[in-house]
């Protein structure tokens, strides 16, 4: 019986050596974890705040622009001091281009040797001259408004449209989207969209003034089709007889003529 007390007490006692070596161990392993994260923490930062990690607005490499200066797109970035490039907020960087009216989407990638970041841009393409009220400045295909300032160093890359918008609002961006897709394919040559009367849209084209009445695009393309089908017009009448087209009911197309000039000399004139 005393020997079962014994034996029984001794593996007690070697179980509990072995429970306490297994927590020091335990402890030991997440000691050195928590020491290797830190260094490799620490070491990271370190790295970070290297002076050869560190890039300025001088370090930026601009791609893609062809009508915006390379000088704007800085300016447009906000990096006032010099930073290091793993820090910058690229995503707040990207968002104030896309908000930028000329530029359409913007990527940025950070190079590490040597450092720098590359700032990828997509420009929108101007379509048309627009005047908005006093301002002038120019519209892409979905009817954005582009201030002219952003253009004023775009020297021999820029062609400005010939394709003049007249009255041009914000709250005519989704029908400018359509109305343009439509003018863009149209075989008669479209020089200037009047949208000053929003009953009334007027078209100068190759072939006169045209009244189109209100814009639906459900109409325009028809309105359209029928002006294409008037090319010969010019062969019958003059163009300084003719005042305008009224489109406004394709059905029933009309032509408006000046008055004929009087071929009366006039009395005050006449001598003896």
């Amino acid at each position: 019986m005393t020997d079962i007390a014994s034996v029984s007490s001794a593996q007690l006692k070697s179980r509990r050596q072995k429970l306490q070596g297994k927590r020091r161990l335990k402890a030991l392993q997440a000691t050195w974890r928590f020491c290797a994260i830190a260094a490799m923490a620490g070491g990271s930062l370190w790295i970070v705040t290297l002076p050869q990690w560190i890039v300025g607005k001088q370090s930026l490499e601009i791609v893609g622009n062809r009508l915006v200066s390379q000088e704007q797109i800085r300016e447009l970035i906000p990096l006032e001091t010099p930073q290091s490039v793993w820090q910058l907020p690229t995503q707040q960087i990207i968002a104030r281009l896309k908000a930028t009216p000329p530029i359409a989407d913007a990527k940025i990638t950070r190079q590490i040797l040597p450092p720098k970041l590359i700032v990828e841009v997509t420009e929108r393409q101007p379509v048309a001259v627009a005047v908005s009220g006093r301002e002038v400045g120019f519209i892409d295909a979905q009817g954005i408004f582009i201030p002219k300032s952003f253009y004023e160093q775009a020297g021999q890359n820029w062609k400005v449209p010939r394709l003049r918008a007249i009255g041009y609002r914000d709250l005519y961006r989704q029908q400018w989207t359509q109305l343009y897709s439509f003018v863009a394919r149209s075989p008669v040559k479209v020089l200037e969209v009047d949208w000053r009367n929003a009953n009334n849209l007027v078209l100068n084209t190759e072939l006169g003034t045209v009244y189109f009445g209100s814009f639906t695009d459900e109409r325009f393309p028809e309105q359209l089709s029928v002006l294409a089908q008037m090319r010969q017009l010019p062969s019958r009448v003059p163009s300084d007889r003719m005042a305008y087209i009224d489109l406004s009911d394709p059905a029933f197309p009309t032509i408006q003529l000046k008055p004929p000039k009087s071929d009366r000399r006039d009395p005050s004139s006449v001598r003896n």
